[in-house]
Parts: C-alpha cells; structure tokens; sequence
C-alpha cells in the first residue's frame, strides 16, 4: 500500500533472540547460517516458527516434526509472494512514470511517494529518497527480497538435513530451487533481450529475428560456467542427487530431476539427462516405467503426447495413408490427473511437435519451436530400447520416425517387415488404427522408393513379395542380424520355375481373399523397385510376370497402365539422350566444314565407290549413332507389342478367374486370327481341350472348342489330315469328356461333313453308320461313358444317316435305317413322314401304309405328331385309292375318331365329311356332320351346327333344318352362340312368311340375349316388329326387354364383353316406332301424359309375370291369324289399361273415312279378330 510521507515509522523491530541450541543440534552455523538467521528474526511470524522448532514440548517431535518444517516453509513462501508482489507494484509505478516523461528512480526529481507493504508482521516504507521513517529504496527492497530468498533456501537445507527421508519436504525444497532459478533466468533474458534490439514482442521485428532472438536467449540464460547462475545450477543439481539417496523410488523426484537438467543444464549436454533417465528406469520397478518413458520419448523425439482420446490418423490409399502422424495418448495425465514436469514446462513455453512434420505454433510469448539436440544415432538407440522392451506397439511409430526424421529408410522398412511378419503369433493390433493393407503399402513405398538402402538393411523386397504373391509362408524374426528381421531364405527361385517351395503353401484362391485388391499394387511397387535399383531389364520381366499371374481385371489394369508408362518413359529418355548426342556431333560437323577440299574429295570419292561404311569423317554415322538409333526403335517396338497384346493379355486374366469359360476361349482364338496367327489359335484351342472341364462348361459348349479347331486346321492352314486327327481323338479315342450327348453327336457329325467335302462319301456314310451303332472303333478308353452310349439316341446322327443313305444309299439300306430308328424308338413323327414318303416315291405304297401305321403305334393320340400322322396318312390313302376300297377308308377315319381328342377333331370330321359327300352317301356324310356337332368342344358347336345346317338345307330343304336348328339351340350352351342360331332361325322363318313362328323363336331367345352385350338381337328383333308387327306386339316385345334387362341386371361384364369398340347403330325410339305402326294401321294414337319414374302399357297379371305367358300369348296370336272374316270396329284402339272400378268407359269416336284420311300410299286390310281380344265379341254382341 502506499501512503504520505507524513505517517510516523514504525517502532525499530526487537533485537534478534539467541539461537537455540538443542543436544542433537548440528555444529555452530556458518556465515550463510547467520545471515539466514539474521534475516529470520526480523520477521516476527517467521521467528515464531524457529522457536516452536528449537523448543521441545510435551508431546510434539519439535525438530523432527515434518509438518511443523512444512508449516515454516509457507510461511516464508507467503513472505516472499508479498514481497513479489511488491516489486511488481514498484516496476508498475516506474514504468508509468516513464510513460508520462519522468526518469523514474533516477531522476533529479525525487518522488516522495511511500509504498507501505506488511509482510512477515513486518512493515515496509519504501520510497525513491532516504527519508525519516523511510525503511528501503526500490533497489535496497529487491536486496531484501533476495536475502529472504536465501533464507528460504537454508530453511528449506536445514528440513531436509534433518528428515532426509521426507519426501514432502525434498519436493518443496527442490521445486523452490527450480521455480527460483527460473524467475532469475527469466530476468535475465529479458534483460539480455533489451540489450539486443528491443523486446520479442515488438511487432516490428520479423519473424527469423524473432526466432534468432529467441534461441539465442533462452539455452542458457548465463553463458558464464563461474556465475552466480550456474553456482545455483549446481546447488540445485546436488540437491537433486542427495534427495536421490533416500527417495531413489520416487518417480517424481526422477522427472523433476531430468526435466531440470534438460531445462538449465548450461552445457547442453543431452548425455547426462540420458543417463538421468536410465538411472531412472533401473531404479524404479517396471510398473512406474511409463511415466518415465513419457517424458524421456518427449525429450528425445520433441513430440509432445496428444490429448486424451486422441487416435492417430491412419488414412488409407496406395501412398499407406497419413503415415508421417504420430499421436500418443499422454498417459501420465490419464492416470495421475496432471501432466508430468518436462511435457508441461514445454506446453507453456509452446515448445515442441503434437505431429513429426506439424509444429505447435508460436507461443504467446514470442518463443520459437523447440528442436531436440539429441543425436540422431542415441535418440534411435533409445528408441529401439522402447520398442523392444517396453512397448513393442511403438515399431510403427519408430519407423515413421526413421522415414520422416531420420532417414533411416532400411530400418523402417526392416521394422514394417517385423510388422507384416505377426511375430508374436497374432495380427499386428496398431495403436494408431493402421491397417495390414495400410502397413503393406508403407512397406512397399519405403523399399521401392530406396531400394538401395533396403537391400542394405538385408530387406529382400523381391524376394518377400514374390513369395507372398505365390502363397508361400513368409516368416521372420529378430534372429539373422541386429535390426530385427531376417532373410526369406525359402523363397522361390525366380530362375527355376519348376521348383516346388518348402512350407505349407496356400491355393491362388486363398492368396487373392487374403491379399484382397493389393495384387496388384504390389506387382507395380516390385517393378518400380528393379527400376530405381537401375534393372530396367529385370523391372520389364516382372511385368510380364504380372501380367500372367494376375486374376483380376483391376490389378491387370494397374499393371498394364504401369507398364506402358514404363516403356514411354524409356522412349523419351532414349529420345532426349539421342537429341543431345545429335546436337554434339552437329557441333563436330560445323567444326569438319573446315578441313582441307582433299579430305572433301576423298569423301566424295567414298561416296562414288560406295563406301557408306566410311564414317571416320562423318559423325552422324557412326555405331554409336546407330546403336541409339536402333534402341529407340526396339524401345517403339516393344511398346507398340505390348499395345497390340493387351486384349490377349485381358483375355489371359479372363481365363484365369474360371479356365471353364468356353467363350473367352473362342475370343482368343479368334484374337489370335486376327493378328495372322492361325498356328497360336490353333494352340490355345488345343489348350482349351485340356484346360476346359464340360461340367464346368460355361458361355458355350465345349463341342464348339473342337468345331472351332477344325475350322481353322480346315480352313485356315488347309490342313485336312491334322482336323481329321483331332476329330478322330475326340470321337473315337475319347480325347475329351463330354458331359452331353449332344456335344459329343456334333463332333461325329463334323466328322462326317469333314469326309463329305472332301469327297470320301463312303468314309462319309460309313462314319454316320457307325455313330449311330455305338460301335466307335478305335482305342476308345471312355467308350463306356454316359455321352459315348447315348449316340445311338443322338436325333443329329440319326438325321445325317437318313440323308446320306436315301442320297448315297440304296433302297435296303434306306429302309434298313428306318426301321433301326423305329425299333429303338428314337425316330420322330417327322422321321416316319419322311419314310413313308421314301416308300411312296419308290412305288412301295403299302409299305408306306405300313410306316404310317408303325408310325401311329409309336405316337397315338393325344401325341402332336399323331395329327400330322394320321392327317398325311388319310390323305395318302385317299390320293392312292381315291373312291375304292370305302370300307378300309371309313375304317381309318372311325380308328382315327375314336381315338383323337375333341379339340383336333373337327379338321378329320371335315375331311371325313367331304369323302362321303364325294364318294359315299348323302346320310352318310349328314351322319357324319351330327357325329360332329356332337363331339366337337363347345367352343366349335356353333361353327358345326351352321356347317350341318348349310348341308341339310342343301340335299333335304329349308324345312329340314327346323329340328336341327332346334337341336342347336337347346346344345349350345353359351348364350351369345345360342342367341345367334334363334336369330338366323327367326329369318329362315321370316324367309318363309312364317311371321308367328319366327316371332316365336325370337320370344324365346330374348331369354338369352343380354341387351347390353347383344344389342343386334334386339336391334333385328325391333326392325321385325316394325316390319311384321303391330302395337300389341311391339308393347310385348318392350315388356320382354325389361324383364330379360331385369333378369340379366346382376350380372357383370368387362368392357371387352360388352362390345367396347363396336359401332352404335341407331333405331327408331318406342314412341317413333309406335306412330309409325299407327299411320302404317290407320289409327290414331292419344297420347296422354307420363308421370316420370313410370312405364306406360297395360297393367299384367299375374299370371303373365313369367316368360312362359309369352309362348301362350304367341299360341293364341298364331291362332287369332287364321282366315276369318274381318271385325270392322269404329272404336279407336285403347292404348292404356283402363283400371278395373272405373264403371264408364271413353266414347269411341267414329273412323274417319278413307278419303278424311291423310295417308297416302298405303293399302288397307283386315284386322284379325285375336287383335281386338274381347272387345270383338262384346262389339258383335251390342249389334
């Protein structure tokens, strides 16, 4: 606090007491000891703590008291805080009295400010003069400060000296050593750091002299060996080793200890915190040794441990993923809350890497990052020991670390192989998330990219993969040599391809599910290596090897696309060297323009003679012109070759992911026609036979393997003997296996058109003979197989022999063959027809009779082929006996319907029909008509029925027709077909004048005929009653419209049964039709008003409800219609029903006569009497 200069000074303090001393007391103090007391006892609160120690009451330890010294301890930390904090408010006030102009405590003008501070109960009065009551100046404070600093320290020597097994007491007394010298480094660099140029935090200053400054400042802070600082270092550092003797098992102790040293040590020595930290590990049981690897791992990497919970980023892609990531969970902080001294000295000052190549960046503070000083060779000698006896996880980060730090590349690559080699038994498990796949591809990248140094390291790259890409167990270990891996000492020969590796080996099937899409990529990877390693020649064969061992079409894209780079890359540095080679000697000839006219005749003599091999005067021909020459048009060569090959190459890696593929095996040979290389087709097809299994046959039959081969060694090389051998192979000596019959009858029967183009017909007819015997002939070891005993069924074979014997052979034989097939019953409807036809060209006609009926025991009804049979058998007869011999004919067709099926037997009713008809008798063939409309499906009654009809009415008459119209409506069972027949019934009628009995027949088909689905019924029904009716039956056939519409209103049809599509065709209304049968009668209609929802007519009774009243009403119009002599009758026809209790009836008016009459051309006539009904009599009776 600050206040006037007028405040009184305080009483002087008591003078210091004599110093206690105890019977277990150390010797007299020294002056360091003094001082310290001296400076103890002006401080009351603190002289009260050094007399509780010196006196020994009843039950306390006194000296020996642990917490007693602790309590001390604080309370001189306490002072020292205050007066800290103190000196800050003082450098506060002197930096803003500079701010403001003044010279602060070194101005001629004395600042008479006090600043008062308690501390210890002791008060001090500071200010810049001397003055009464004034205690201290700023610079006397800072005295002051230090003085009590020192005390603190012996305080803290004198606890420790007497409880050296304190461990309480060791920590604080060496963290306030620690803290001290760091305040005081700090000062001094600040101090430095204003000598230089300025502060680090000036922003004017650029960034590399920020950076320069800063390393230049911080390691040491003194750079003098005989200064107070490094005095104080050495203090501090003999305070940590005699701490050491009795707290060795304190791990703190140790991480305090080699945090320090790491920290001030002045000489930068990284040896002796080595040593710290391995004094550390052989001290402390192995269960604590992680806390001590955090830190000596953060010193000699200068990788800060991540955040808890962080994981690695393990990304994948061909380059292995981010592999230049290291992340480690600080374990430290995990388990004890706090992070460990040297992780958190450097958090604070922003020093070191969370990443091996991302830097923290700057700090607050201005500070730079902090690079490790360690050696390259001890940080991985360090490393190793953690890797190999501490945590084995850490081989990965150890070769990231050798790759991208170090560029140690044979040893990472040596660790990645330990990796891939599961050496503990079990899968690499990697902390960081890395997969195999990942670690295969940072391995391949290390070795491909320095294959010099892998081959170095004992890493036989070639060797590894190939052994891996062949299936063989590929084992390692840390035996053969120091780096932890050996040799692959069984790997295959690459010059002995037919050497069989040792150890269990693994199926192509396996390797691929195991290996994944990794194939190959590492096929490319090993090639790049040969190519870096300067064997191009090497890398080229491994592409080749590739490319006839990979199995997918994605791995045989890489390959290739590489390839090709490859080569183009070879071209162009073939191009580049052939230019500069070019330019050079451009530069000898312009310098050859000048020598002498008789070298230039001498050449021209040269070139007179022909000596173009004279090239010692002209440098563009010499050899190694032409060598360069030629390499570049081999290199063009080679990569225009391996172009033109890429679909045979594809068709390669086709037909090893399935052999069985008959179709990639047609396409290479046909790749290989194009290209002109009948003998290479003709080799993969002979492959194929091998290779193809015809269970396994797929995209093809394997028979087209052999046609194929055939055609080309036929065709295409003209070799006719050597397609005759193979046939011979196939079909005799049973060269291949043919899983089908049909496989193996197309081979004979190439064979056989083989001998016929070749002219050999009876080598020709002879092979199809034996084909068909089973008899192969030859050393036919598989002639018992399932294909080689199925021949003798083979319908191909059995049709080749027919042909060739009805063309080469004679009749006998011909028939022989024939009746063979008949036999084995492998012979076809198609097979007997062609038989019978034989026979019947060769004038055998009974005999063909005789195939037929062989022929029909072989394929009876309901077989298709016995229709075609008995069809060609029928018309043969009839054609070869025309109208004799009728009873054998009726005979046949009785046979052919008794036994065929309704469906297929209206075609032989027909012909049957037509025969009577033409040779028979006319009952006969009306017989033959009603046999039919009896048997034949319904769906063909109607057809039959007007067929029967026509031929009735054409041998018997229209009247003939009546029962079988009858006969046809009461059959058909559909209502549309039946409806139809009472239709044409009804016209036959009307044709006849026999109006009643077609208005019958219509009466009863209405029954059947749905308005809404046949409207022609009711249309032709409407048109005849308009012709041939009158208003009684016009109102009757309205009734039995609404009644049948009634009947039929439940029942429901899709629009393709109603009629969809039909065209509407107008008719007269009811009430047109009505007004014309009136003006046609004479009559005049009253019309009266309807009353809506209703249906004017007579009412009925009930009685007439049902259909059966219509046949009755009908009976009695039939009867009414007979001649009788005309009712005249003046009374207008009553057109409604009057009601039953009206007692009067309508006056009739009287007719109007002829000539009244407005009609013209219209005759008159009777109307009979059954018209008028009753009212006719009651009219004959009034007369």
């Amino acid at each position: 606090m600050t206040e006037s200069a007028s405040v009184p000074p305080p009483p002087p303090p008591p003078p210091p007491p004599p110093p206690a001393v105890s019977p277990e007391a150390p010797p007299a103090p020294s002056s360091a000891m003094s001082s310290c007391l001296s400076t103890i006892v002006t401080y009351p609160s603190l002289l009260q703590h050094e007399e509780s120690l010196s006196t020994q009451a009843s039950g306390s330890l006194g000296a020996y008291d642990v917490m007693a010294w602790m309590s001390y301890l604080d309370s001189v930390d306490d002072v020292l805080d205050i007066l800290k904090d103190g000196l800050h408010s003082l450098q506060v006030v002197d930096k803003h009295n500079k701010k403001n102009g003044n010279e602060g405590f070194s101005s001629h003008h004395v600042d008479t400010r006090t600043t008062i501070i308690q501390a210890g109960d002791r008060t001090f009065r500071i200010s810049a003069a001397m003055a009464p009551g004034i205690t201290h100046t700023p610079k006397s404070f800072q005295k002051e400060m230090d003085r009590v600093a020192s005390a603190r320290i012996m305080v803290g020597e004198r606890a420790v000296s007497l409880l050296p097994g304190s461990y309480k007491l060791w920590k604080n007394h060496l963290l306030f050593r620690i803290a001290l010298l760091e305040s005081k480094s700090s000062m001094n660099n600040k101090n430095n750091m204003k000598e230089d140029g300025g502060s680090l935090m000036d922003k004017s200053s650029d960034d590399q002299q920020l950076v320069m400054n800063a390393n230049q400042n911080r390691f040491p802070p003194y750079l003098l060996s005989s200064s107070t600082h490094q005095n104080h270092y050495q203090t501090t550092q003999s305070s940590f080793e005699r701490s050491l003797v009795r707290l060795h098992k304190m791990p703190s102790i140790w991480l305090h200890y080699a945090s320090f040293v790491s920290m001030y040590n002045p000489d930068r020595n990284p040896t002796t915190v080595r040593r710290i930290y391995d004094r550390a590990l052989v001290a402390l049981p192995a269960s604590q040794h992680d806390r001590i690897w955090e830190d000596y791992l953060c010193w000699v990497t200068g990788i800060l441990p991540g955040k808890t919970g962080q994981k690695g980023n393990g990304g994948g892609g061909d380059s292995g993923g981010d592999w230049t990531v290291i992340s480690r969970k600080g374990f430290h902080k995990v388990k004890y809350g706090f992070e460990s001294p040297l992780v958190a000295q450097w958090r604070k000052r922003g020093w070191g890497f969370n990443q091996i190549t991302k830097k923290v960046a700057k700090s607050g503070n201005g500070s730079a990052e902090y690079l490790p000083t360690v050696p390259t060779e001890t940080a991985l000698r360090i490393l190793r020991r953690h890797s190999t006896c501490y945590d084995t996880t850490f081989r990965e980060d150890l070769a990231t670390l050798c790759i991208t730090r170090y560029s140690r590349y044979g040893e990472a690559a040596s660790l990645l192989l330990q990796l891939l080699n599961n050496e503990g038994g079990g899968a690499f498990l990697s902390p960081n998330g890395t997969t195999r796949h990942e670690l295969w591809l940072r391995f391949a990248d290390v070795c491909t990219g320095h294959p010099k140094e892998a081959k170095v390291a004992g890493v036989d790259f070639d060797g590894i993969v190939r052994a891996v890409l062949k299936g063989q167990n590929v084992g390692g270990g840390n035996s053969g040599n120091g780096l932890g891996f050996e040799v692959f000492d069984n790997t295959k020969d690459d010059d002995d391809d037919q050497q069989q590796p040792t150890g269990k080996q693994s199926t192509p099937q396996a390797l691929n599910h195991r290996l994944g899409e990794m194939e190959g990529t590492l096929w490319t990877r090993l090639a790049e290596y040969h190519v870096r390693a300067g064997d191009f020649e090497l890398a080229r064969s491994v592409y080749e090897e590739a490319l006839d061992g990979i199995t997918r079409v994605r791995d045989f894209s890489l390959v290739f696309d590489a390839y090709i780079k490859f080569e183009e890359g070879v071209i162009e540095a073939l191009m580049e060297l052939m230019e500069e080679e070019e330019e050079e000697m451009e530069e000898e000839v312009g310098e050859g323009k000048k020598e002498s006219a008789a070298v230039a005749d001498n050449e021209d003599l040269d070139i007179l003679l022909g000596d173009i091999n004279n090239s010692h005067n002209n440098p563009l021909s010499n050899d190694e012109d032409i060598g360069a020459s030629a390499d570049v048009e081999l290199a063009i060569s080679r990569a225009e070759h391996l172009t033109s090959r890429r679909p045979l190459l594809l068709n390669r890696v086709l037909l090893r992911q399935n052999p069985h593929n008959v179709g990639e095996w047609i396409k290479r040979s046909q790749l290989y026609l194009a290209l002109d290389e009948g003998d290479m087709a003709a080799s993969a097809l002979e492959e194929s036979l091998k290779a193809v299994n015809s269970r396994k046959a797929v995209n093809g039959s394997p028979s087209t393997l052999v046609l194929t081969l055939v055609d080309i060694l036929e065709n295409k090389q003209e070799n006719v003997e050597g397609a005759r051998k193979v046939l011979e192979r196939v079909c005799s000596n049973g060269g291949y296996d043919f899983q089908d019959v049909e496989d193996l009858a197309q081979c004979h029967a190439a064979w056989v058109e083989l001998e016929l183009r070749q002219e050999n017909w009876d080598m020709g007819l002879n092979l199809a003979r034996r084909a068909v015997s089973g008899n192969l002939g030859g050393n036919n070891k598989k002639s018992g197989s399932k294909a080689a005993r199925g021949l003798s069924r083979s319908l191909r074979l059995w049709n080749l022999l027919f042909d060739l014997e009805e063309s080469l052979g004679t009749v006998q034989t011909t028939k022989d063959a024939y009746d063979r097939a008949l036999e084995l019953k492998v012979a076809t409807p198609s097979h007997v027809l062609n038989y019978a036809s034989f026979l019947r060209d060769k004038k055998y006609f009974e005999e063909s009779f005789a195939a037929f009926e062989r022929g029909i025991g072989l394929f009876p009804f309901p077989h298709a082929g016995a229709i075609l049979l008995w069809k060609n058998y029928l018309t043969s007869f009839l054609e070869r006996y025309e109208g004799s011999k009728t009873p054998r004919v009726r005979e046949l067709f009785d046979r052919c319907l008794a036994d065929c099926p309704p469906e297929e037997s209206p075609e032989f009713y027909l012909l049957y029909g037509d025969y009577e008809e033409t040779h028979g008798l006319t009952k006969r063939a009306l017989g033959v008509y009603e046999r039919m409309c009896n048997n034949v499906p319904p769906s063909e009654k109607y057809t039959a029925y007007r067929l029967y009809i026509a031929k009735a009415i054409l041998y018997l008459g229209v009247t003939s027709a009546r029962p079988i119209y009858e006969a046809a409506i009461s059959a058909l069972e559909d209502n549309g077909p039946a409806a139809r027949i009472c239709l044409e019934y009804a016209k036959m009628e009307t044709g006849l004048r026999e109006v009643d009995r077609a208005r019958t027949v219509l009466v009863y088909g209405a029954q059947l005929a749905d308005p809404r689905r046949d409207p022609e019924y009711w249309k032709a029904w409407h048109e005849f009653e308009v012709s041939y009716g009158n208003e009684e039956t016009f109102r009757e056939m309205l009734r039995v419209k609404r009644s049948v519409q009634a009947a039929f209103s439940t029942v429901n049809y899709n629009a393709a049964e109603m009629g969809a599509g039909v065209p509407q065709v107008e008719t007269l209304g009811e009430d047109a039709a009505l007004e014309m049968i009136a003006e046609r009668e004479g009559v005049t209609v009253e019309k009266k008003p309807l009353v809506g929802g209703f249906v004017q007519g007579k009412k009925r009774t009930a009685e007439m409800a049902d259909l059966g009243e219509v046949e009755r009403r009908a009976a009695r119009l039939r009867e009414a219609t007979a001649p009788a002599p005309a009712a005249g009758s003046d009374d207008e026809i009553d057109i409604d029903d009057i009601d039953g209790n009206e007692e009067e009836e309508e006056e009739q008016a009287p007719p109007l006569p002829l000539s009244a009459k407005n009609v013209k051309g219209v005759s008159e006539k009777a109307i009979p009497a059954a018209v008028f009904g009753g009212l006719a009599a009651s009219a004959n009776n009034d007369s």
